[in-house]
């Protein structure tokens, strides 16, 4: 790397991959991957390669504002301030809350939480984590006595077998998952077993893929540990040295299952040679990794769900060893380093808990006035007591809770019911800014500077490179003038996110004397220059133990120093006849990114999955009278969003699968939340997101088309009362559109310029000015052809072209007919292209077609689609080939 270089982190999944930058103060940047950082060595996968397309000021929340007017940064800080106070002297310190973000940098969430809970004298700090890893978190202390991962990243290519549960690894972590594919592209005896009802990217590249009942996880890990047991398979030495609980444990995994192995195959959806096949490799497998993500967690038995993967390793003695471990791995960049300063409710601060011990010490440490002394509320029961007019003042960082919470119209409800409604984001509109009181601009990724933690907790720096635009300022800035705009002047009195870590570090220097791991004592007087220069390390930083790897000697964080195995009886999803007759299955995407605040900017990376789509059985679709591309409505008891239908044969019939991105600002009608009921974990909190019960009906209109505006002019009003989806491009935005309303109806409320007919059952309007086109318009009775972005960009920025449809529609789209679908977003690569390779050579191998074309040769997420398209169109040309010689 050379000198005028900067590094940073990836601002997008808990991978935490290292990021190098040409120089600072260039929003035009191109970034790459950190050959230097021990979490990607140098690759980025492809929402990481387009950081750089979301750096431009779009849709920018500039200014602080109170009720939607402009306002300077001391009477924003003045005003909330005045409402905490007035809220706490009527209703008491718990009448006020944060709700925070894995978004956050460790520095933010320190903040708040000394804030709130120190000085305030509440634990209602709670966070967008809940979500996600919460089930994960509370099964570790259970098991460890610490919410501690013992793992580290050389795990999954050490293991001579990996398990990935409840995670899409290729997709929702691609680094990650490539580091496991080249491991076993070197040693063709290693083995890989997904667990996961569809058939997903992960799973098309496993060894074994076990397309299980939805929820019955859990389950699985019971009976594979009663198998362990009957097969004399279990690590009794270890067992009798550094666990307990194994005997109780054992009976109640007994006890929630079918005594048979042909019966517990039966209950768990698979068969029975299958669920042998991976036992038997468990077994006889020493270095074992089991992987879970939010699939296992987003459950309403999450925490038994990660604590039956917990107890088959703890079984096996297969914690915190070289490539045998159980690994939960993170959704967000920083929601472990949230966690490490106490960013849930049910937390303290550096790992302590709510006992009077760590009260008294944090508030000795804090010199903290307020300490509270309870647990506050988890995330759902947080906005129930902002329902019933118990939180009377919220603030919201960096996260949007409408779109992502479960019974999104409950959430809404909630904020109304909320007297002051504070929101800090980067955007101008979102979802849940649209409830706000107050709105504070915040710093986006690239002028904020802090650290983050990843899944394998290294810490690394997130550093700022660009001038903040307006006035937005860091998270912590603002949080700490509201400090001291509350009388607290000494201990909110920072400069820099350098004096926050290095107290951050101070703090965590309690736990030496005890048995927790989370230690930051050895850079507890770290310099501003040593913090500046900091390179990643993995905690615990004390200097006296082995930091890779956790538990390795089989001492754990509790009393007694063993590992607790955790008595469980996980049940699968139960199924009500209720005349709902579809298990949705929510999730997430290769080239999107939570609620697309960020991803939904970069027009490349909207290419593979432009629509809102809804993934169905092709004898369920029809059933349902729908075709592949139709728009279907996705109705529960709570509520609807419409999608497109998208026919897959690798969907199991009777379930549905949507992704979670798609919210009210992307789609009028969109947000798989709507459908989904708040119920949790009664141990964590954590919501069971992943799954709901549907009704699936198509959705006629009489008419569809699409709109480009350019960002420079207004949307016209007909518009909101549509169902639309968009799509964002340099210049503008395209709504694709749905409506019962005539087009004549339509462009005569809009500012259209030229009718262009064009066929006789569309029709088209478009509108230029000196600049280029500012809007078009097309409506038809039949589906309209995908207009490409670049082209309307292209005609957004030139006043050369003439309003002709066969110069502003026809052959651009003819052209588009012929690019095919994207397949490698990384290099844009189609199925077309790929398809011509075979073409000229049909002998062409997956390394010839990656040498030619580069596709799958970056990030590796599209890897199992180059194959499909690879083996796909080598067998069609067979069959032609067959066909004639016949």
């Amino acid at each position: 790397m050379s000198q005028s270089e900067l590094q940073t982190t990836c601002a997008y999944c808990g991978v935490g991959c290292g990021v190098t930058l040409p120089h600072a103060n260039d929003r035009r940047i191109r970034v790459s991957g950190d050959t230097q950082h021990p979490a990607n060595h140098g690759r980025l996968c492809v929402k990481g390669t387009h950081l750089g397309d979301i750096l431009p000021l779009k849709h920018r929340l500039l200014f602080p504002e109170i009720n939607n007017e402009r306002v300077d940064w001391s009477l924003a800080t003045r005003t909330i301030a005045e409402r905490i106070q007035q809220t706490v002297a009527q209703h008491g310190p718990d009448s006020f809350a944060f709700y925070l973000s894995g978004q956050l940098l460790t520095e933010d969430y320190y903040a708040a939480n000394k804030l709130a809970k120190g000085f305030i004298g509440t634990a209602n700090v709670d966070t967008n984590s809940r979500l996600c890893m919460s089930s994960a978190v509370a099964a570790h202390i259970r098991a460890f006595g610490e919410d501690a991962p013992p793992s580290s990243y050389e795990d999954l290519e050490l293991a001579d077998l990996v398990v990935l549960v409840g995670s899409n690894l290729a997709w929702a972590h691609p680094i990650l998952f490539q580091r496991i594919q080249r491991a076993r592209a070197a040693d063709p005896n290693k083995k890989l077993v997904v667990i996961d009802p569809r058939k997903t990217a992960t799973a098309k590249e496993a060894d074994l893929h076990l397309a299980i009942n939805p929820g019955a996880d859990g389950e699985l890990f019971c009976a594979l540990l009663t198998w362990l047991v009957d097969h004399q398979a279990v690590n009794t030495r270890y067992l009798d040295s550094h666990v307990n609980g194994f005997d109780e444990t054992v009976q109640a995994a007994r006890n929630s299952l079918p005594s048979d192995l042909s019966g517990q195959a039966q209950q768990l959806g698979l068969d029975s040679a299958d669920l042998t096949r991976f036992f038997e490799w468990f077994a006889q497998t020493p270095k074992t990794t089991t992987v879970w993500s939010m699939g296992i967690n987003q459950s309403e038995t999450g925490v038994d769900n990660s604590n039956a993967i917990i107890n088959a390793h703890l079984a096996t003695g297969r914690i915190g060893q070289s490539g045998a471990t159980a690994f939960s791995i993170t959704g967000q960049p920083n929601a472990m380093g949230g966690r490490e300063v106490g960013g849930l409710a049910n937390q303290l601060a550096a790992h302590r808990m709510f006992d009077a011990e760590s009260i008294n010490a944090v508030q000795q440490f804090w010199q903290a006035p307020n300490i509270a002394t309870r647990p506050g509320l988890k995330a759902v029961d947080l906005f129930d007591a902002c329902l019933t007019g118990k939180i009377k003042v919220l603030w919201i960082i960096a996260t949007n809770p409408v779109a992502s919470l479960p019974d999104s119209h409950k959430i809404i409800k909630a904020l109304q019911q909320v007297d002051t409604v504070i929101v800090s984001d980067v955007v101008s509109d979102n979802d849940t800014l649209r409830y706000a009181d107050i709105k504070l601009p915040g710093q986006a990724w690239g002028e904020k500077d802090g650290t983050v933690t990843n899944s394998e907790r290294c810490i690394s720096r997130q550093r700022g490179f660009l001038m903040a635009p307006g006035q937005a300022r860091a998270d912590w800035t603002a949080i700490a003038q509201v400090g001291k705009a509350l009388g607290y002047t000494d201990a909110f009195d920072w400069h820099h996110a350098h004096e926050m870590f290095r107290e951050h570090a101070q703090l965590s220097a309690l736990n030496t004397p005890t048995p927790l791991t989370f230690n930051l004592s050895a850079v507890a007087e770290l310099s501003f220059r040593e913090y500046q220069d900091w390179q990643p390390q993995q905690w615990p930083l004390n200097g006296s133990r082995n930091s890779r790897r956790l538990f390795t000697n089989g001492r754990f964080a509790t009393k007694s120093g063993k590992a607790n195995m955790i008595p469980v009886a996980p049940t699968a999803l139960a199924l009500t006849n209720n005349g709902h007759r579809f298990i949705l299955n929510t999730g997430r995407l290769r080239d999107q990114w939570h609620t697309m605040t960020r991803t939904g900017l970069a027009k490349a990376l909207t290419r593979h999955s432009h629509q809102f789509e809804v993934h169905i059985h092709p004898t369920d679709a029809a059933q349902a009278g729908l075709q592949n591309g139709e728009l279907c409505r996705i109705s529960s008891d709570l509520g609807e969003f419409f999608a497109f239908a998208r026919l897959e044969t690798a969907q199991q019939p009777g379930q549905l699968f949507a992704p979670m991105h798609w919210n009210d600002s992307f789609a009028s009608k969109g947000g798989v939340a709507k459908v989904i009921a708040s119920v949790t974990d009664p141990i964590s909190g954590q919501p069971a997101s992943k799954h709901s019960q549907v009704k699936l009906t198509p959705m006629a209109t009489a008419y569809q088309g699409f709109c480009f505006i350019r960002h420079d002019q207004l949307n016209p009003v007909w518009l909101s009362e549509t169902i639309h989806f968009k799509s964002m491009s340099n210049e503008g935005t395209l709504y694709q559109f749905f409506t019962d309303h005539h087009p004549d109806e339509l462009a005569a409320q809009s500012d259209c310029g030229e009718n262009l007919h064009y066929g006789q059952q569309q029709k088209v309007w478009a509108t230029r000015s000196d600049q280029g086109l500012r809007f078009w318009l097309t409506i038809g009775t039949n589906a309209t052809q995908w207009p490409d972005l670049d082209f309307l960009d292209f005609a957004a920025t030139t006043n050369a072209l003439t309003l002709e449809n066969s110069t502003l529609i026809a052959a651009r789209t003819d052209d588009m007919s012929n690019l095919g679908n994207l397949v490698c977003t990384c290099f844009q690569v189609t199925d077309r292209q790929i398809e011509q390779i075979i073409l000229d050579n049909p002998d062409t191998t997956l390394q010839s077609l990656q040498q030619a074309l580069k596709c799958s040769t970056n990030c590796g997420s599209c890897l199992s689609e180059v194959k499909d398209v690879l083996s796909g169109f080598q067998a069609s040309i067979n069959c032609v080939d067959a066909a004639v010689r016949g």
